[in-house]
């Protein structure tokens, strides 16, 4: 087995690393080479100072951005850990950690502002921006 890492997150591009582990056990089907699976760890941002935030309606207060993940091609759903990055006053905010709606290629994220902020006027005031990372099976020819 091999494993190589490496990240790379500058100006909201998007940086993957493809690992393919070799399993030994898995022959293939008879006289087939054995399978392998692949597993990406691709990371990025939404970008610093140009993130859209969009207020949310209906029982969501606060706002949203989304991820894009298409250039990672995940084949199944990944984990996704994200941050809230900006100027100041991040603190402020919950939720940000959390990614809704997620399929291969995106997801949601959703931050309240505490206090007496409206969470879109301060995001963009603070150039919030969401930095992520994400982890999951992807196509070895990819």
């Amino acid at each position: 087995m091999r494993f190589v890492f490496c990240f790379v997150v500058l100006f909201g591009l998007v940086s993957c690393e493809l690992l393919r582990l070799l399993d030994g056990h898995n022959s293939g089907g008879e006289g087939g080479p054995p399978s392998k699976r692949c597993i990406r760890t691709c990371s990025g941002n939404t970008g610093s100072g140009t993130t859209t935030w969009t207020a949310s309606t209906g029982s969501h207060i606060g706002a949203y951005t989304d991820i894009d993940m298409t250039g990672c091609s995940f084949i199944k759903m990944p984990n996704v850990v994200s941050n809230l990055n900006g100027k100041s006053y991040m603190w402020y905010s919950q939720g940000h950690t959390a990614c809704y709606s997620l399929t291969t290629t995106s997801c949601r994220v959703f931050t309240y502002a505490h206090r007496d902020y409206e969470t879109v006027e301060l995001a963009e005031k603070q150039g919030w921006y969401i930095s992520w990372i994400a982890v999951g099976e992807a196509d070895c020819h990819n």
